[in-house]
C-alpha cells in the first residue's frame, strides 16, 4: 500500500509536465512570425479566404510555365543553329539543300561519287556524322527540364490547394491562415531554378558545338591526308616509271659491255624500294578515307570522286591576336564557364533549402547579461547537409582554377600550332621558290649535255628522279601547313586567319 501512495504522485506529476510542455510547444508554434526575408520575398498578403489565394498564385505559375516555354522554343532554336553556325565552317544555301535532299545510303554515296569537293565533304559530315546526331539529341534532352520545373511546381501548388484545409499539424488557426507561398517559395526559387535548367541547355548546347567543331576538323585533317596520299602515289609511279627506263638503259649498255653489272642490279633495287613505297601510300589512302568515310557514317567501300587540288593556306593574323581570339572564343573554355554558372546557380539554390533566414527571435547575447536565453526556432538542423555545400563551393574554385589553367595551356597550344605552320611554310616555299627551280634547271642541262654525248642518260634520269623528289617534299609540306591551320582554327573558335 505504501509503493501505491508513491508511485500514484509520480504518476500525476508527469502528467502535468506532460500538459504543460504540449502547451508551451503550442504556444511558440502558434506565437511563430517570418522571417524579413520571407515576409518581403516568399510571404504575400494573406486573404480572407484561402481559395482566391491560390488562384492567384495558380495564375503565377502559368505565368511562370508560359515564360518556361517561350525560353525552351528559343533554347531550341539555338541548339538548332549550331551545327550550321558553328564559327569554323559555313556551308552554302545551296551546298546546305542539296545535302539535305539526299537520302542516307546509296544516293549519297553516288552524290559523294561525283562530287567529292573539301565543301562537300564538310557539309556531308555536318548533315550525317553521327556524333553530331548523338551530340544534338543529347542537348534536345535537356529541353525538356524546363517542363520539369513548371510541372513539379505546378504539382506543388496543386497539392497545397487540396490539403490547405486539413489539419495536418496541432495549430487550428495558424495552419488555416499559412501562405500557399510561404509552403512552396514562388516565384524566387522557381526563378533560379530555371536559370540553372538555362546553363544546362547551355552546357550542352557548347558540347554540341565542340563535337560539331571537332568532327569538322577531322574531316579536313582526313581529307589533306587524302590529298597528299593521291600525290604520293602519282608522283612514286613516275618514280618507278623512270627506274624503269633506267634499267632498260643500262640493259643495254650492260649487252655492249659499257656497262657494269653492279649499276643494273642497283637499279632494281631502287625499283623495287619504289614499288613497296607506291604499295604503302596506297594503304595509307585506303586507310584514310575509311576514316573519312566513317565521319560521314558511310560504308568503308564506299567510291570517292576527285579531290581538290592542295593549295597554300594562308595566316594573315598574328600570334598575340590569334591567343586572344582562342582565350576568348575556344569552345572547351566556354562550355566551362557554362557549367561554372550552372554550379553558381546550384549554390545559391541549396543556400536557400539548407540556410534558411534567422528567425526574428534570434539575437546575439552574452551569458550574464540576460536573465533568460532568447527562443531560437531550430526547425533545421544546419549541419546536416553543410558538408555537400562546403564540397560544392570547392569544386566551384576548382572549375575557376581550371578554366585558368585551360587558358594558359590554349595560348602555349596556339603558339605551337604558329610555330609548326611557320615550319612547314618554310618548307614549302624552300623546295617551291628555290629547290625545284634549280632542279628543273639540272635536268635541262643534263638532258643538253645527253643529246651531244657530253653525258649519259643515267645523269638525266637522276636530275628528273630529284625533281619528283623535291615534288613529293613540297606537296607534303604543303599538306602538314593545311593540317597545322585547320587544328589551330579548332583551339582558335573561328575559321578567321
Amino acid at each position: 500500500m505504501k509503493k501505491l501512495l508513491i508511485v500514484i504522485p509520480l504518476i500525476a506529476l508527469s502528467a502535468c509536465s506532460s500538459t504543460h510542455t504540449l502547451k508551451q510547444l503550442q504556444s511558440e508554434y502558434d506565437g511563430y512570425t517570418y522571417s524579413a526575408y520571407v515576409s518581403d520575398n516568399l510571404k504575400t498578403q494573406e486573404p480572407q479566404k484561402a481559395q482566391p489565394e491560390v488562384g492567384l498564385n495558380r495564375k503565377k505559375l502559368k505565368q511562370q510555365i508560359r515564360q518556361l516555354a517561350s525560353k525552351k522554343k528559343q533554347a531550341g532554336g539555338r541548339i538548332n543553329g549550331v551545327i550550321s553556325q558553328n564559327n569554323l565552317y559555313q556551308p552554302s544555301r545551296t551546298m546546305l539543300q542539296k545535302v539535305a535532299s539526299l537520302k542516307l545510303g546509296k544516293q549519297s554515296q553516288i552524290w559523294l561519287k561525283n562530287n567529292a569537293s573539301l565543301d562537300a565533304v564538310i557539309t556531308l559530315a555536318l548533315r550525317n556524322n553521327l556524333d553530331i546526331k548523338s551530340a544534338k539529341e543529347q542537348a534536345e534532352s535537356n529541353l525538356a527540364k524546363y517542363d520539369q520545373v513548371g510541372f513539379l511546381d505546378d504539382m506543388l501548388a496543386q497539392y497545397a490547394a487540396f490539403t490547405q484545409d486539413i489539419k495536418l499539424t496541432g495549430s487550428t488557426q495558424k495552419h488555416k491562415k499559412k501562405s500557399v507561398n510561404a509552403g512552396f517559395p514562388f516565384p524566387g526559387l522557381l526563378a533560379i531554378k530555371a536559370s540553372i535548367i538555362d546553363q544546362s541547355v547551355e552546357v550542352s548546347r557548347q558540347a554540341l558545338k565542340q563535337t560539331t567543331q571537332d568532327v569538322i576538323t577531322k574531316t579536313r585533317v582526313a581529307y589533306h591526308e587524302l590529298q597528299y596520299s593521291q600525290q604520293d602515289i602519282d608522283i612514286t609511279t613516275k618514280k618507278t616509271k623512270l627506274l624503269r627506263s633506267l634499267k632498260e638503259e643500262l640493259e643495254s649498255n650492260y649487252s655492249t659491255n659499257s656497262a657494269e653489272l653492279s649499276g643494273v642490279l642497283l637499279v632494281d633495287i631502287e625499283i623495287a624500294n619504289s614499288q613497296n613505297k607506291r604499295q604503302i601510300a596506297k594503304d595509307k589512302q585506303q586507310a584514310q578515307k575509311a576514316r573519312l568515310f566513317a565521319l560521314l557514317n558511310l560504308p568503308s567501300d564506299s567510291k570517292l570522286g576527285k579531290l581538290d587540288k592542295l593549295k597554300s593556306a594562308k595566316l594573315s593574323n598574328s600570334s598575340a591576336m590569334l591567343i586572344k581570339q582562342a582565350q576568348e572564343n575556344r569552345v572547351e573554355i566556354s562550355r566551362l564557364k557554362a557549367s561554372l554558372e550552372k554550379m553558381k546557380r546550384i549554390i545559391q539554390l541549396s543556400e536557400k533549402r539548407f540556410y534558411p533566414d534567422f528567425d526574428a527571435g534570434f539575437s546575439r547575447f552574452q551569458n550574464g547579461k540576460f536573465s533568460t536565453k532568447p527562443k531560437i526556432k531550430q526547425n533545421n538542423f544546419f549541419a546536416k547537409n553543410d558538408a555537400y555545400l562546403t564540397e560544392t563551393r570547392q569544386k566551384y574554385q576548382a572549375l575557376q582554377s581550371k578554366i585558368k589553367a585551360l587558358q594558359t595551356k590554349t595560348a602555349d597550344d596556339v603558339q605551337q600550332l604558329i610555330s609548326n605552320y611557320k615550319t612547314q611554310k618554310r618548307t614549302y616555299v624552300l623546295y617551291q621558290d628555290k629547290l625545284l627551280p634549280k632542279a628543273r634547271t639540272t635536268k635541262d642541262i643534263s638532258k643538253s649535255l645527253f643529246e651531244t654525248g657530253e653525258t649519259s642518260f643515267i645523269e638525266v634520269i637522276d636530275a628528273q628522279e630529284m625533281i619528283l623528289n623535291f615534288r613529293l617534299k613540297s606537296k607534303q609540306a604543303l599538306k602538314n601547313m593545311n593540317i597545322s591551320k585547320a587544328k589551330l582554327m579548332r583551339i582558335v573558335g573561328v575559321n578567321r586567319s
